[in-house]
């Protein structure tokens, strides 16, 4: 397959991927993107032609991003750097890069993914951490788990009595009646079923 063929056959199969795909040439001018760019950033593709990538970065991650760029160019394959992204409405996306380098065709190809959501789910998760006492922090870790009270209590070191302070007071802050109602309210604010942050 020649390389003109097998770049007419990236940029055919990008088409179909919910992911954005970019070809950047040496001065950082956009030469293709894909139309999911349409979805991601609000602009149609043709927004994009011939624009310089990084004006259309969030002015406080251009350094970083440029910075990155040069790791490409220099041949080496990067994935899961995070930049923010200015959308069409003014607000930021979140996106994730998975870029390389295409000595042949002269091209940086870049895969963006949008991970808006789960940045936003990562702030609601700070601000239900932020609700609670360092104390109740560990304990709420240890609720989600299928530790007792008692068990709680002989981890942390604490009376038992004091831990079921510390529970009904989770409960209260969270408004929620017992551990179920816990349990539901972080699996709808966790994106994947990930573990809520350690404490310190």
């Amino acid at each position: 397959m020649k390389r003109n063929e097998a770049l007419e056959l990236v940029m055919t199969a990008a088409e179909f991927s919910p992911d954005a795909t970019f070809l950047v040439d040496e001065r950082g001018r956009i030469r293709y993107v894909s139309y999911a760019c349409a979805e991601i950033f609000g602009f149609e593709p043709s927004a994009f032609i011939d624009q310089q990538i990084i004006d259309f970065v969030v002015p406080a991650d251009q350094d970083a991003t440029l910075r990155e760029a040069k790791e490409v160019l220099a041949g080496r394959k990067r994935v899961g750097f995070e930049n923010r992204y200015l959308h069409r409405d003014g607000s930021d996306v979140h996106i994730t890069w998975s870029a390389r380098w295409l000595a042949h065709e002269r091209l940086r190809v870049g895969v963006a993914r949008d991970v808006t959501h789960l940045r936003r789910r990562d702030t609601e998760l700070a601000v239900l951490l932020a609700m609670l006492a360092p104390h109740e922090r560990k304990v709420l870790e240890l609720l989600l788990t299928e530790a007792t009270e008692k068990q709680i209590a002989e981890r942390l070191g604490l009376a038992v009595s004091t831990t079921h302070s510390y529970i009904t007071g989770i409960f209260r802050k969270y408004g929620v009646r017992g551990r179920a109602g816990l349990m539901s309210l972080w699996l709808r604010q966790l994106s994947s079923g990930s573990w809520p942050p350690k404490t310190r």
